[in-house]
């Protein structure tokens, strides 16, 4: 049996998962995944993949079928390492683009024009892309896929002490 966590947890709660479910014959791989609900509900999740390569290889297909890409870490933790990452810059993202769209606005620049000028552009990420539409509505109340709470949870459980001091 082979279980894909796909949820942001914290390492060592992920570590402990995984010691337990192989002293029971189960292989666990850390798999959680990069994506709003929003993007989740059209198959635009990216999974950060790690653990046994070959539970991953024959795990590949259904990892696809929830999502566009899947990338392989190579052992186990390394999947959430690389999330906590993925969360740091989502989180710089999401606060730069509410920043750029508020000096933009005071500047007098419709909101619509910064977006549709800074996405063709260099300046643009996929959370701009993504947030952009609700900021230039005005309109945080529909199709909400993330909040601080997560957020704040997310960030909460990247691991405060250097990872070159830590062993897998």
């Amino acid at each position: 049996m082979v279980i894909a966590d796909t949820c942001t947890l914290g390492l060592d709660d992920k570590l402990a998962a995984h010691v337990a479910l192989s002293e029971r014959g189960v292989t666990l791989l850390d798999c959680p995944v990069s994506g709003t609900g929003a993007q989740a509900a059209k198959g635009d999740l990216v999974f950060f993949a790690s653990g046994d390569l070959a539970a991953y290889e024959g795990l590949k297909p259904a990892l696809h079928a929830m999502g566009r890409i899947s990338h392989f870490l190579g052992e186990f933790g390394n999947g959430s390492r690389m999330k906590y990452v993925a969360n740091l810059l989502v989180t710089i993202h999401n606060v730069s683009t509410a920043e750029a769209m508020a000096l933009g606005m005071k500047a007098g620049i419709p909101p619509e024009t910064i977006y549709e000028v800074l996405c063709g552009s260099a300046a643009t990420s996929r959370i701009f892309e993504v947030r952009g539409p609700m900021m230039v509505k005005n309109n945080y109340q529909e199709n909400v896929s993330a909040t601080f709470a997560t957020m704040s949870k997310d960030l909460a459980i990247i691991p405060p002490r250097r990872w070159d001091a830590v062993g897998p």
